[in-house]
């Protein structure tokens, strides 16, 4: 009788679910490029990048949701450390932009 192997149905969701994040996230981009390109369809094509912003942020808070207590704990410091990241990056330009006007 030969064995099956393991199949782990909470990676393969996980995986999906990450899927899902990079599609939503990549036409979004594309909805902003081609708004920029074709101006009579701007405010649509901004709608449509919204809406896929919007389901991306859904499919990642799906993803932290499906992980273990420990996964959460690094998942929690990568995020806090990304955010107070970003706040000092965009204080440093407004900072240094208050200087040069």
């Amino acid at each position: 009788m030969p064995q099956q192997p393991f199949r782990d149905e909470l990676a393969d969701r996980r995986r999906t679910t990450l899927f899902l994040i990079y599609l939503a996230a990549l036409f979004s981009v594309i909805a902003v490029s081609l708004a920029a390109k074709i101006p009579s369809l701007r405010t649509f094509l901004f709608g449509l990048a919204v809406a896929g912003a919007g389901t991306a942020i859904l499919f990642l808070l799906r993803f932290l949701r499906a992980n273990d207590e420990l996964e959460r704990q690094i998942n929690y410091r990568a995020l806090t450390f990304a955010f107070v990241g970003t706040l000092a990056f965009c204080l440093s330009v407004g900072f240094l932009q208050s200087l040069s006007s």
